[in-house]
């Protein structure tokens, strides 16, 4: 059952009366003023749900246990066994009383899991549903391509963007639900209630005009890529089914530290201002770690603008969700100005001899002087196949070439490709080759600096979880405090400013 409601004007008046008789460590004496400027009351309506109201003994407040989690980031703690046993149960009381708990009366290390367990309704552990097939080892083509993955935007994935594109358009269309999970729309309805509203109160956002930068960022799970052996065979490396405790994690290449990482892949929408340095996460996701950053990127952008009901001006992304589809959903769902570097991974890779000349009515001219034959179109990529019009067409095989040697030794013979002008890849709202471009653009790194603070400035690298839920709830955690952060700038340069 739900204990009473206590507005937050109530918890600081319970911390002031409790304070005065408490020791203050100096190394924590700001938590107390980054927690009062934080709200939970409006988390009770989305809680309400998720408790008894007739059955069971009276539990901790929802709120209370979220100031106590976001009082443990603050003190740089990433374990909730280590924050029952040496801070909440400290004789002095401070933390205790700082989280909202009289200090005799603080929850146990199985309330903080079960809170989570809780709000995220991760399911009861069976062990069987934790027994898989033994899992190959990767191969040197499979390391490639994931370390080709944060540079570039392969063919398989373009076409896979495409097909989330149609679906995406489809479903709009029909006015059917966009699908999310509990855990993600959970942990995005406390972000915008806790710190959204607030920001935008504060002027540090506006979430009918966000200017967004987007990127993924890999999260180790702690747990065995290859499993835990499970049967009595003489032979370590035997075919049988083993135990996984991160059945959903998988490897994944970290560009930064130049390394592979079995874990996850939390892919985080942040909003940038032109007016202000703050820079605050608005919407997480997390994946496999083996996930390309284009695909989440289509997830976290149709469900950050179809279920959250915000709306975008400008999106700043990386050459990896460099895919036409994306452009396309950009203008015609989104509603979003695109701000995206052509991928130049295959720039200057000319084997062939190039086009002569094209025709007003766009038509390539090969070397020859012969016009390319028409070969359709790729919808995929919004663009126009051209082929030899001497290896396209019977009817075109005694047309003289002096190139044919030269010009492409496939059989299938020389293919190039146009792009209509309407394509929005090639030809964005704002010309990539324009200052305002350069400058929107710049704000990019934003999200690289956003991810610095979470993981090393707020220890979310910290956390030893093997769960994908639990790590996305400690994330919000991390995202909540610089919000928060951001709060307490922008007071005390306010008091600067009137002394």
């Amino acid at each position: 059952m739900l204990p009473v409601l206590h507005s937050h004007k109530e918890y600081i008046s319970f911390v002031d009366k409790h304070m005065g008789s408490v020791q203050i460590p100096k190394a924590h004496d700001d938590v107390p003023d980054k927690l009062r400027l934080l709200d939970l009351t409006p988390l009770r309506l989305l809680f309400l749900p998720l408790y008894s109201c007739k059955f069971g003994r009276p539990s901790f407040a929802p709120e209370d246990m979220m100031r106590t989690f976001m009082a443990m980031v603050f003190c740089g703690i990433s374990s909730p066994s280590d924050w029952v046993d040496d801070y909440l149960k400290d004789k002095s009381g401070f933390y205790a009383v700082v989280s909202g708990f009289l200090p005799d009366e603080i929850p146990s290390v199985g309330c903080m899991y079960d809170f989570m367990s809780r709000i995220l309704k991760i399911p009861k552990y069976y062990k069987n549903q934790y027994i898989r097939p033994k899992r190959k080892k990767l191969t040197r083509t499979q390391k490639k391509h994931l370390k080709d993955d944060k540079k570039k935007v392969t063919k398989r994935h373009v076409d896979i963007v495409a097909r989330l594109a149609d679906r995406f358009q489809r479903a709009h269309q029909n006015s059917q639900e966009v699908y999310i999970s509990h855990a993600e729309k959970i942990i995005n309805d406390i972000l915008e209630l806790c710190c959204l509203n607030e920001s935008q109160s504060r002027e540090l956002l506006d979430k009918q005009h966000l200017n967004i930068s987007a990127d993924g960022s890999k999260l180790k799970a702690y747990s065995r890529s290859n499993g835990k052996r499970i049967c009595d065979c003489e032979s370590i490396s035997c075919e049988c089914p083993r135990f996984f405790n991160s059945p959903d994690a998988s490897w994944g290449y970290d560009a930064y530290r130049n390394c592979y990482i079995f874990g996850y892949n939390l892919y985080q929408v942040n909003n940038w201002s032109t007016q202000h340095k703050s820079e605050l996460p608005v919407y997480l996701m997390m994946v496999t770690g083996s996930r390309h950053d284009s695909v989440p990127g289509m997830f976290a952008m149709n469900r950050l603008t179809q279920v959250m009901g915000y709306s975008v001006d400008n999106g700043c992304f990386d050459a990896a969700h460099d895919a036409t589809a994306f452009y396309r959903l950009s203008r015609d769902l989104w509603d979003m100005r695109p701000f995206i570097p052509l991928n130049t991974t295959n720039e200057g890779n000319i084997k062939n001899l190039p086009m002569a000349s094209i025709t007003q009515e766009g038509i390539p001219v090969c070397q020859a002087g012969h016009q390319m034959y028409y070969s359709g179109y790729c919808k995929d990529r919004d663009r126009i196949k051209w082929r030899c019009p001497m290896k396209a067409a019977k009817k075109n095989q005694n047309l003289k070439c002096d190139f044919m040697d030269v010009c492409s030794p496939a059989e299938y013979g020389r293919v190039v490709y146009t792009h209509p002008k309407d394509n929005p890849r090639l030809y964005p709202p704002i010309p990539r080759t324009s200052q305002k471009w350069q400058d929107t653009y710049d704000h990019r790194t934003s999200a690289e600096r956003v991810f610095k603070r979470e993981k090393n400035d707020l220890k979310l690298t910290a956390f030893r979880t093997r769960s994908k839920e639990r790590l996305l709830f400690y994330s919000l955690l991390t995202a909540i405090a610089d919000h928060i952060e951001a709060w307490s700038n922008q007071d005390s340069q306010e008091k600067k400013q009137t002394l």
